[in-house]
């Protein structure tokens, strides 16, 4: 039964967020709703939660508000892995997370073509209850991968995942392809790098600034009709000075702050260069993993 109820309730949440206003869709993020449902599982979900929301925000999160290519379902991605991974006994975040974004984008790719259909729904519900009825597959299948690889795995998460939506918030702000309304998307990018320092920082309230400032933000431009270039560049400073926060790096030989700093700052830039090249954050994710993967088994990260 729980499992019903859990698909039930992810399912409704995707229903609403695609028929409310469209300012009221900033309720409807996966850094303000993934904590809230891992709270149904106590504080562990809760934290949980809070990884994913975070992690999927910057990554996937902007398609939710200027959607042009790539996953477009992230706030189901964040919902489903935050429910699969705590019913696997909390295993491994990255693997399952990486497993749904997997799955969630053959759904999209197979049957976004009926999103008008009225019956659209219930693919999704029927989908997330198959996803949440697998766990104990999904959970057998951790069993048989190596614990160093989940080790790395989870390493090169917090190391390296963040950096690929820091460098696409980077892009945006450098060489814009916005499709809609610029002030709301950049409003929305700075909240996001600020909401996301804080809980990355263990200031878990600020999943209730998210909406709060977004909004606060865009009226606040709107009404003092301030210029999208002074946010192209705000964001741009919020993205480097935010990245040392939100990135996290035990490397043995970065003792002192600043070298700290500094290749957090040259890994962000490097990467961003291959967004340049129209890398997606699908591909971008993966290839992060990867590299952080390697680079754990190496001994660069601990």
């Amino acid at each position: 039964m729980t499992k019903i109820f859990l698909a039930l309730i992810i399912t409704i949440v995707f229903y609403i967020r695609d028929r409310v206003n469209v300012k009221f869709k900033s309720l409807f993020h996966p850094i303000l709703l993934t904590p809230l449902l891992g709270l149904f599982f106590g504080q562990e979900g809760f934290i949980t939660g809070i990884t994913i929301g975070v992690v999927v925000e910057l990554i996937w999160g902007s398609n939710l508000v200027d959607y042009e290519l790539g996953l477009k379902y992230s706030l189901l991605v964040s919902l489903l892995t935050v429910a699969v991974v705590i019913l696997t006994g909390n295993i491994s975040l990255f693997f399952n997370l990486a497993l749904i974004v997997i799955l969630v984008f053959s759904l999209q790719e197979s049957c976004s073509w009926l999103e008008e259909k009225n019956y659209f729904i219930l693919i999704i519900f029927t989908f997330n209850l198959l996803m949440l009825l697998s766990t104990p597959l999904i959970k057998e299948l951790l069993g048989l991968i190596p614990a160093q690889f989940l080790n790395d795995l989870a390493i090169s998460g917090g190391a390296l995942i963040p950096i690929v939506g820091l460098s696409f918030l980077l892009i945006q702000a450098i060489q814009p392809s916005l499709n809609r309304d610029n002030l709301w998307y950049y409003t929305y990018a700075i909240s996001t790098i600020v909401v996301s320092s804080l809980l990355f920082n263990l200031f878990y309230w600020a999943i209730i600034l998210f909406p709060i400032l977004w909004n606060f933000l865009y009226y606040l431009c709107e009404s003092t009709r301030i210029s999208n270039k002074y946010l192209r560049v705000f964001l741009f400073l919020s993205v480097i000075i935010a990245a040392p926060l939100i990135v996290e790096w035990n490397i043995p030989l970065l003792t002192d702050q600043v070298p700290y700093f500094l290749w957090i700052e040259v890994a962000l830039v490097l990467f961003s260069i291959l967004r340049l090249f129209k890398l997606t954050a699908i591909e971008g994710y993966f290839i992060m993993s990867l590299i952080g993967i390697i680079s754990a088994k190496l001994g660069f990260f601990i």
